[in-house]
């Protein structure tokens, strides 16, 4: 299960609460294997798609890709600054890779 410290997750709240569209939940989007690093994107979606699921976190809709589920499992979505950067942190325990032999999961 991810895990949302409570500063991120009331600061995703009230973003939601001040979006003029409807909203389905917040999409994360993950992109990269464990060998080259992970890079995951949030954005509001309007819609759920066929390919996603959802799941609802202390009033949050979180929707990615059913395939990137299994990565995401164990994240922990954090807020803060960072390299002087204000934001929304996601760290990904990722499946271990054998880099050397080329052997990612992607």
């Amino acid at each position: 299960m991810i895990q949302i410290e409570a500063q991120a997750l009331q600061h995703l709240l009230l973003l939601r609460r001040q979006l003029a569209e409807p909203c389905a939940g917040l999409r994360l989007r993950l992109e990269g294997d464990a060998c080259q690093g992970w890079r995951v994107t949030l954005e509001w979606g309007a819609a759920q798609r066929e390919d996603e699921y959802r799941v609802d976190y202390q009033g949050l809709a979180l929707l990615a890709a059913i395939a990137h589920w299994p990565y995401l499992q164990g994240a922990t979505l954090t807020a803060g600054a960072r390299d002087q950067d204000q934001g929304i942190w996601i760290e990904i325990k990722a499946p271990a890779c054998h880099c050397d032999n080329q052997a990612c999961p992607s």
